[in-house]
């Protein structure tokens, strides 16, 4: 099935239900997917750029296991 066609058996079935309960999730379902933002464009420059340096450490392969780091640093947290 094609994504028009599914958005038209979609649209026939919202206008034949009764179903208050259903329109209701289903319009606070269409309210969030308006209302959301990428959580990245809320944050600080400085938040960015701390992301950016770690993603640019786990592309180069400079990264810990979990044990390693507890094992290194565990007695200093």
């Amino acid at each position: 099935m094609n994504i028009q066609a599914l958005k038209y058996e979609i649209i026939e079935w919202i206008t034949r239900t009764n179903d208050n309960s259903l329109l209701k999730t289903l319009k606070s379902i269409k309210d969030s997917n308006a209302a959301t933002t990428d959580w990245f464009d809320n944050l600080s420059q400085e938040e960015k750029e701390s992301l950016n340096r770690g993603i640019s450490e786990h592309d180069k392969g400079d990264v810990l296991t979990s044990k390693e780091f507890w094992t290194g640093y565990g007695d200093k947290v």
